[in-house]
């Protein structure tokens, strides 16, 4: 039996294939528009490393500092707070985002949020990112797994400095809030009681 469609039938059928045909471009559209924003996020999460590297080496020139946190360009004015385009925090990391001098290299790293530019020489034309989790003592194996000593700073059971940080940063942050004489590892237990644990990440290249 054959099925009769009216006009008006007809039209229907039409209208409905036309806004199926417009949902399907528009997710298209919306996929398309989502995967841009990301490229342009990574993009300038790339430019701010450069100019993170570029004025770590006016400061270095000055100071003598083989490693340079961001929050010590933050201090001197070099540079603004780094706003951090991807979810979390609402600015980038100025505790592990830094500059390391060895020999002639000059290597950037800054962590927005979970995503992170790791030691790349800043000369090189492409930085790339990798996503990380948060540091944990909890042992984690496989691999892609970043290992560090940290170390916190402890009298009478009191913790000096709110957490954990890396050698190079540890030293500095005692050095600023107890004096220049606490210039090493060593220094510091004489008069203090030094904490030191291993933390792990994992760290997964993504673009």
């Amino acid at each position: 039996m054959k099925r009769i469609l009216d006009e008006k039938g007809k039209g229907s059928y039409e209208f409905l294939t036309v806004v199926v045909v417009c949902l399907i471009l528009a997710s298209i559209l919306l996929v398309l528009a989502i995967r841009n924003g990301e490229k342009e996020k990574r993009e300038v999460f790339r430019y701010n490393a450069k100019t993170i590297g570029i004025n770590a080496i006016d400061y270095e020139y000055r100071k003598a500092s083989s490693i340079v946190y961001l929050y010590e360009l933050i201090d001197d004015g070099l540079v603004s707070e780094v706003k951090n385009n991807f979810s979390g925090d609402k600015f980038c990391d100025y505790y592990e985002s830094k500059v390391e001098f060895e020999d002639d290299k000059k290597l950037v790293t800054l962590k927005c949020g979970n995503y992170l530019i790791y030691r790349q020489d800043i000369t090189e034309k492409d930085y790339s990112i990798y996503r990380v989790n948060n540091w944990t003592f909890d042992e984690l194996s496989g691999n892609n797994v970043d290992v560090k000593d940290v170390y916190s700073l402890t009298k009478n059971g009191k913790d000096l400095l709110g957490g954990y940080y890396e050698e190079g940063l540890f030293v500095k942050l005692v050095m600023d809030k107890y004096g220049e004489e606490y210039n090493s590892l060593k220094d510091i237990k004489k008069d203090f009681d030094v904490l030191e644990k291993k933390a792990y990440r994992k760290r997964v290249l993504v673009d």
